[in-house]
């Protein structure tokens, strides 16, 4: 969800706290007592604070003003402790070793900024209703970024659009339009000339481009750039013909838009109703406010970076990020061609998918280096890249990154025995794991990509999918496993692209991921030892759950397993063939718990039960006579997939909620779950049209999706959101959204409601079309299915891969804001107990040590590896948003936990 800018989540400064007090000498300096030059084995520690002086000591009560006085002063084993505030500075710090690192900090008393930007004054009438002051701004002019009292701000762009760059406004150029030329009779009087034009266009546009205008006329332009590869990625004669403009000082008219004269150096700005009086306008100076290029066994922990970004370097090892949130650490309007030196095969028209991919995001670079339990968000290239070998991403949340439309994902990997694990990643431009072979070369070895939730993909393109890899990369020892893909805008789940082998992918879960769940695509050549095993493909999957396709030689390609609601498309094996047997597929019926909520766990009828066949390496026993089919094995703790941060669950519950349209049609096809099917309007859009939605109970939300599918034309040209309590009373909308995206989002406060309604403001020559409405918001939705791995607190227990260990008494695993809407009654516990006679999990609110809502009884299942569900009702109705803990108490070894629900 896209936050309010510059808010600090009270969950993010728990964690520094957290994280600082388990610091070395943490304890003593928070106490007052440890002074600079005391020195023991875990070497000296330094305060930085605002309110300091780099002249002074470094102690608790003479603390440094600037982190890189510290860094001038620390060796190896030596801790800066940051307090809280601002810190608008680079910070590289030295080398520690292995056995001592050299530690960054949080002190744990408040936000640490390390801001990228510097404020901008001297702000000058400057006519035609904008101001501009001289300055002089170091990054690339295609680099700049602005920020307006904390947000964003917008480069000066036709047409207008909103503040998500993941949900713009585009141009739609005209059929007679040619691969250098524009013609749009909508184009404003202006001259665009040096402007940029961005374009999404052509018969299949998987990738972006740009170009800079040449000349401007009366509804035309030409450009040069761009086009690299015609038709599938041209302007003209196509389905697709979308564009727009930005950077020239013609298209300033809204509030907030900036343009930058570089060779004169003077900023230009739409000012705020009311004028710039009173206003604070920052700029990006610095693109890595941590730079760790030159550093090894550094510790990075619980800072923030805004405008900014973090790196290490080619040659960087042990050096360990965590707790750390990024907002908007890339920015940039062009997409240039990937210089020659940076391609790991010969230069080729079709790298420009590649652009940015390596000066963007944050940068996890060398060997042995560890990104993890941070929140990364809002770049318009790559979210991490990781380069190198042996380094790992786990635990983090990534998202609303890639809006450049080019191949930059939520993770870039490249190199060989990376770890990717853990994290949710969301909202992306294109893929939201990727690997480009023009980068890495074709060895893809021993790499293990497991157990990440990745949704809300291919936001700006079409063919691809949430897990992309191409091409012709060689997967040995590399396995994708327990990845949970869905709600995506592309064509497919997990997508193995032109000739790429011996992918074992395995027990991963697809759903409403377009056209197909997994596709090995052999594009005229080979598919050579790729396998799928043990997967779950739900609905939202139109034509085939796996494909094989195009491929001469598929030898070692192995399909079992699998459970599916669609068939299997295998064409053009070769010789041999593959091998595809032993899945459950339709006309059976699956069994699945919860198809339309991506629960797609058997239940206790399901043929899938004890009816697959052993696989080496990646099936076990089996609890019955054999493992099942599918992704999980039935009477096993559900494993879960994504990170354990604020943020990482915020998709809201469909409970079998109904649609109507204004002109009383069913509309049942826009929110059933099912991303492929479709409802579609009778006429063209007209203002004054509506889809009403009745959730059933009253939910808590902030952010509604409508997503039109591959759809070019059936998107809202513009809509206002309302909402309402009882169906009659509607008010003021709280939000109104406008543009030509195909997935479209409407962010506003959080509401608690049982009604909503999507009226259209705009008219447009197409009806409109919604394949799927989802609601989101801060926390998880207390009627989901709460994983207890993936409780944000944990007290006395250990979190596995798909449950707790055994909590015993006083031992807590909690959950923060928890969304009860209108109303929950009922706790049920999915646990695993020997028994005890007093045994119970105490369900308490706000806190371990919180007021009770229910207690329940812990009845033994027959022991620890024995699963039951528990239900007890609870004495008052919890409403509203709460932490949840479940707290053990009457022995020492009371249950291990599943998951729980509030309904």
């Amino acid at each position: 969800m896209r936050p309010t800018l510059r808010r600090i989540s009270l969950a993010v400064a728990a964690a520094m706290a957290v994280f600082t007090a388990a610091l070395p000498g943490t304890a003593t300096a928070q106490g007052g007592q440890g002074q600079q030059g005391q020195q023991g084995q875990q070497g000296r520690t330094y305060h930085v604070a605002t309110w300091g002086a780099d002249r002074d000591s470094g102690s608790p009560r003479h603390p440094f003003r600037t982190i890189g006085r510290c860094t001038e002063q620390v060796g190896p084993g030596d801790t800066c402790l940051i307090h809280r505030g601002n810190y608008r500075e680079r910070v590289a710090p030295p080398s520690g070793r292995a056995d001592a690192p050299v530690t960054l900090a949080a002190y744990g008393d408040g936000p640490v900024t390390v801001d990228g930007t510097r404020t901008v004054t001297g702000w000058q009438d400057a006519g035609g209703g904008l101001v501009a002051t001289d300055v002089k701004l170091p990054l690339d002019r295609s680099e700049n970024a602005l920020f307006l009292d904390g947000e964003r701000a917008m480069e000066g762009r036709w047409p207008n659009s909103g503040s998500d760059p993941l949900n713009p406004s585009w141009a739609v150029a005209e059929r007679s339009s040619t691969d250098q030329h524009i013609d749009d009779p909508d184009l404003p009087d202006g001259d665009f000339t040096g402007a940029t034009v961005h374009l999404w266009a052509g018969s299949n546009p998987w990738s972006q481009q740009t170009g800079s205008v040449t000349a401007t006329s009366d509804g035309a332009l030409d450009f040069q750039g761009g086009n690299y590869r015609c038709t599938p990625l041209c302007m003209g004669d196509q389905d697709y013909r979308n564009y727009y403009l930005v950077g020239a000082k013609a298209t300033l008219d809204q509030p907030g838009e900036w343009y930058y004269d570089k060779d004169a150096g003077r900023l230009y700005l739409v000012p705020p109703k009311g004028g710039i009086a009173g206003h604070t306008v920052t700029a990006k100076h610095e693109s890595w406010g941590v730079d760790l290029s030159h550093s090894s066994h550094v510790t990075v922990r619980g800072l923030e970076l805004w405008g900014t970004s973090l790196r290490t370097g080619a040659d960087s090892t042990g050096v360990l990020v965590e707790g750390v949130r990024a907002r908007y650490i890339s920015e940039f309007s062009t997409l240039p061609m990937p210089r020659d030196d940076e391609l790991a095969i010969p230069p080729g028209e079709g790298h420009i998918v590649a652009s940015r991919v390596l000066n963007s995001g944050v940068q996890i670079l060398g060997h042995g280096n560890t990104l993890r339990d941070s929140d990364i968000g809002y770049s318009a290239g790559t979210g991490v890249l990781l380069r190198g070998s042996g380094n790992t991403v786990t635990g983090n949340y990534i998202h609303d990154v890639g809006w450049m439309g080019s191949y930059t994902p939520g993770v870039e990997i490249n190199g060989s025995g990376q770890t990717v694990t853990h994290n949710t990643i969301r909202r992306t431009g294109r893929a939201s794991i990727d690997t480009a072979w023009q980068l890495n070369g074709v060895p893809f070895h021993d790499n293990r990509i497991a157990y990440n939730d990745l949704s809300e993909a291919m936001r700006t393109s079409r063919d691809g999918s949430p897990f992309y890899v191409c091409c012709n990369l060689d997967a040995k020892g590399t396995s994708v496993d327990h990845n949970t893909v869905h709600d995506a805008d592309g064509q497919v789940g997990y997508y193995i692209d032109n000739s790429s082998g011996n992918f074992l992918l395995h027990h991963n879960v697809a759903y409403n991921t377009g056209t197909r769940g997994t596709f090995f695509n052999g594009h005229s050549s080979v598919s050579l030892g790729n396998r799928d095993h043990n997967s779950s493909y739900g609905t939202g999957i139109s034509t085939a759950a796996v494909r094989l396709s195009g491929a001469t030689d598929a030898t070692g390609t192995y399909v079992s397993n699998d459970v599916a609601l669609t068939p299997m498309e295998i064409s053009g094996p070769g010789d041999p063939a593959p091998v595809v047997r032993n899945n459950l597929l339709p006309p059976a019926d699956p069994g699945y718990t919860d198809a339309r909520n991506g629960e797609l766990w058997p239940r206790a009828d399901s043929p899938a039960i004890d009816a697959g066949e052993k696989v080496d390496g990646v099936t076990g026993e089996g609890r019955g006579d054999g493992p099942d089919q599918g992704a999980y094995e039935y009477g096993e703790p559900i494993w879960s997939s994504g990170c354990r941060l604020a943020g990482c669950e915020t998709r809201v519950r469909n409970d079998g909620w109904k649609a109507t349209a204004s002109d009383g049609a069913d509309a049942s096809a826009a929110v059933d779950g099912v991303q492929t099917t479709q409802w579609r309007g009778d006429a063209p859009q007209a203002a004054g049209q509506s889809l009403t939605v009745d959730l059933g109970t009253a939910k808590t939300f902030g952010r509604l999706a409508i997503d039109a599918g591959l759809d070019a034309t059936g998107h809202p040209s513009g809509f206002a959101v309302s909402v309402s309590r009882d169906g009659e009373h509607w008010g003021t909308p709280v939000a109104r959204v406008s543009g030509r995206s195909f997935t479209q989002d409407a962010v506003f406060g959080q509401r608690t409601a049982r009604y909503l309604r999507i009226e259209l403001t705009r008219p447009d020559e197409n009806p409109w079309a919604v394949n799927e409405i989802r609601l989101y918001a801060d926390g998880p939705d207390a009627a989901a299915t709460l994983q207890a791995e993936r409780a944000e607190v944990v007290r006395g227990v250990e979190r596995g891969e798909a449950a707790t260990s055994v909590l015993g008494t006083g031992d807590a695993i909690g959950l923060r804001g928890v969304r009860f809407g209108a109303g929950a009654d009922t706790l049920t516990v999915r646990l695993a107990s020997g028994g005890c006679g007093d045994c119970a999990l105490r369900l308490r609110l706000d806190s371990p040590e919180g007021p009770v809502a229910a207690t329940l009884p812990v009845r033994g299942t027959g022991g620890t590896d024995e699963w039951r569900e528990r239900s007890v009702r609870l004495p008052r109705t919890v409403t509203g948003s709460h932490d949840v803990y479940l707290v053990a108490t009457g022995g020492h070894r009371v249950a291990a936990v599943d998951w729980l629900t509030l309904r």
